[in-house]
């Protein structure tokens, strides 16, 4: 595997790093809100993965096995040997992936509302109207159908949407190789729950998972117009799975975010970042 030259910004001083991984085809910048509560007690690395922002690209397939061999190529590149790790979402999957596979590194785990890598259990549902709405493939074939536009189609195609874009976060969200890699990224989801699972087993380290409210994040859906009882069958697996999740460390925790939908860290800031003092002094939090 070739090094990939992969974007990455350093915030803060402090003594404890930290490593976020973000979700499916987000960037970091969006990040930086949250970053600006911690930096006064952590060095945190924001990064983007292969394919976005101004990261180069990878010719191996965006598993999550492959995600976090370039990830701990990077952390060798700065000289770093120990440190925390955050996901959120398809990040979270990242995430335990490296866990798994570079234990040494890790002095904990931060979860939020992470793809689990049983997530086939979701699509084996019977939500008829969800899935024709929702679903992989559509996922796929439209994050493909969007990659083949150039950056000024795409300037032009989210100005359509009222979607007003600013600064670094134009430059991101216009270049279609972003959309290509999101759907490389979906394309790879079973392939790298397999690896996962026939895998490393999850180190016994510190590890806390964020879940969000299955009521509170039923809304929205229901709001789409999926049928209430699809909206709640999809949470209420989703929130089996977040225990599941957190069952893989002895050490591991599981805190319901109430109030919060899938994006914990802008919905709850404050309990995030209390969680994250208590993972940088070797402590974690009661289940909830």
């Amino acid at each position: 595997m070739r090094e990939i030259d992969l974007e990455y910004h350093i915030i803060g001083e402090g003594k404890q790093t930290l490593v976020l991984e973000t979700g499916i085809g987000n960037s970091f910048y969006s990040w930086i809100p949250f970053v600006d509560r911690i930096k006064n007690d952590f060095t945190v690395i924001l990064y983007h993965r292969a394919g976005y922002g101004k990261s180069g690209t990878s010719p191996e397939p965006r598993t999550t096995a492959n995600i976090a061999r370039e990830l701990n190529d990077l952390m060798e590149h700065l000289q770093i040997d120990r440190f925390l790790l955050a996901g959120h979402s398809f990040g979270g999957l990242c995430a335990q992936a490296y866990a798994r596979m570079y234990p040494g590194k890790l002095d904990g785990v931060l979860l939020i509302d992470a793809t689990s890598h049983n997530f086939q259990r979701l699509y084996d549902l019977n939500l008829p109207v969800m899935y024709s709405m929702i679903s992989l493939e559509q996922l796929i074939e439209d994050n493909e159908e969007i990659a083949g536009k150039s950056r000024a189609e795409l300037e032009e195609w989210y100005k359509e949407r009222n979607r007003e874009l600013l600064g670094e976060d134009e430059a991101f969200l216009t270049n279609p190789v972003l959309y290509q890699t999101i759907a490389d990224e979906f394309t790879n989801w079973s392939a790298s729950s397999e690896e996962i699972k026939n895998g490393e087993a999850f180190p016994d380290i510190p590890l806390i998972v964020f879940a969000r409210d299955e009521e509170f994040s039923a809304k929205p859906y229901i709001a789409y117009g999926i049928p209430e009882e699809e909206a709640l069958l999809h949470e209420k697996v989703w929130r089996e799975l977040q225990v599941v999740i957190a069952q893989l460390s002895e050490k591991g925790k599981l805190v319901i975010a109430e109030g919060s939908d899938h994006e914990v860290h802008k919905d709850r800031p404050e309990i995030v970042v209390e969680c994250l003092h208590r993972l940088k002094e070797g402590q974690v939090p009661r289940s909830t």
